[in-house]
This record gives structure tokens, C-alpha cells and sequence, in this order.
């Protein structure tokens, strides 16, 4: 049976408690066509698809980890079924959707990098304002969540609106070298950015304690650590 043209017409306002046990029983079972079946129904009987997608991870953390989860399988599961029957776009400004992008960006500062392209695409991140965005960037640096930050920022292509000093030195202090040279992996220009910045830690009189304290990095007492 193709998903995509489920029997009979689904009940309108599923309860998404009521779909999320009936999808996690198949889980279990590895029924993974009839998962599917399910799901595709599922999705079009939800009064709202998207606000229950975000519900269903803000509401468990077993996506967050590497290896199957359900919730991972359900970003994946509707990414295909919006592809096959896209939804009627919400006005690009309207208050709905920024509130649904906000707690999205939230999700995808969390998520594991197989998750990234499908939740992009579903919240039409490649298309949203970029100041919350940003914003959002910046409050995860001033926290000190330093790598969240430029993995967020890599994620959403907003490498050349950051200053890529500010990002990359706590990164640099840290010893997370091969997550800087990934962040400015196809940025010319913010290569050559770092290569001079680099290139100013060799000079005499160079005082790393000094730039340690102005990253913050000092104040926070981090210690190095391997990048996944």
C-alpha cells in the first residue's frame, strides 16, 4: 500500500498524545511499513503537523542522541510526506510562523546533523528572517555554548554574517581545531580572516591570557574537548 493515499478519510484533530503512543507501538515492532501507513495518516489527521512535530521533541530528549529514535524516524517520516503533499505556506511574517521557527531553531541547536536538512526544510529555515536567527546565534555565544553556536551558525549558511573572530576563538582555545576548519570550509574570505588572526597569535608580546579573557573562555573554565 502506498502511504500517500491511505484507505478512507482520516478523522479531522487527531489527539497527538493518542498518535505518538499509537506510532511508538509500532516502533517496537518494527513494523516499519505499517509505521509508516500510520504516520502518513496520522499526519494529515493532525490539526497542525508542524506544532505537533516540535511538541513531540521538545517533549523527549531520545532524538538528541546518536542511533534511531522514534521521534528522529517522525522528522524524516514528514519531511517525505510534505514533499508528496505540501501544506498551504503560512504568510512568510506571520506571527504563527515565526513562533514556529523560534521554537525550530531552538530544536536544531540540539539536533544531531542527520536531522538538520529535513527540520531546515520543513520550518522553511533557508527562508526566514535572518535576526531571530542571528539573535538566537549570539544568546548561545554568550552563554558560553560556544560550539552549539558554530554548529547552528554552519548549519543555517550564516557564516559570513557572524564575525568569525568572536566565533572561532573560543573554538581555537579550546583545541577544537577541526570544528573551526569546518566552519569556514567554502569561505574564502573568512579563511584568509582566520589565517590572520592566526597569524597574530605569533607575534612577540602575544599574550593568550588576555585573549582568553575577552572570549570568556577563562571565566567559564573550559576544557578541551573532542569534536564528534
Amino acid at each position: 500500500m502506498d502511504p500517500a493515499d491511505p484507505p478512507g478519510d482520516p478523522a479531522a484533530g487527531q489527539d497527538p498524545l493518542l498518535f505518538r503512543q499509537a506510532l511508538q507501538t509500532l516502533w517496537s515492532t518494527r513494523e516499519l511499513q505499517q509505521l509508516r501507513e500510520e504516520a502518513w495518516r496520522g499526519f494529515a489527521a493532525l490539526d497542525d503537523p508542524l506544532t505537533g512535530l516540535l511538541d513531540m521533541l521538545e517533549g523527549s530528549q531520545a532524538w538528541q542522541r546518536k542511533g534511531p529514535s522514534l521521534e528522529a524516524w517522525v522528522v524524516c517520516e514528514l519531511h517525505r510526506w510534505l514533499q508528496a503533499r505540501p501544506l498551504p505556506a503560512p504568510a512568510q511574517h506571520s506571527s504563527r510562523l515565526q513562533q514556529l521557527r523560534a521554537r525550530a531553531v531552538r530544536v536544531l541547536a540540539r539536533s544531531p546533523p542527520s536531522l538538520v536538512e529535513p527540520l531546515v526544510s520543513i520550518f522553511q529555515l533557508q527562508d526566514a528572517d535572518r535576526s531571530p536567527l542571528l539573535t538566537h546565534i549570539h544568546q548561545l555565544h554568550q552563554e558560553g555554548k560556544f560550539k552549539e553556536a558554530v554548529v547552528l551558525g554552519s548549519r543555517l549558511k550564516l557564516q559570513p554574517a557572524l564575525d568569525v573572530e568572536k566565533m572561532c576563538t573560543p573554538l581555537l582555545l579550546q583545541d577544537r581545531v577541526s570544528l573551526v576548519e569546518r566552519y569556514v570550509a567554502g569561505f574564502p574570505d573568512l579563511q584568509r580572516r582566520l589565517l590572520a588572526l592566526l597569524d597574530s597569535w605569533c607575534r612577540p608580546g602575544f599574550d593568550i591570557g588576555v585573549v582568553a579573557s575577552r572570549s570568556r573562555v577563562g571565566q567559564r573554565g573550559a576544557t578541551p574537548a573532542r569534536d564528534q
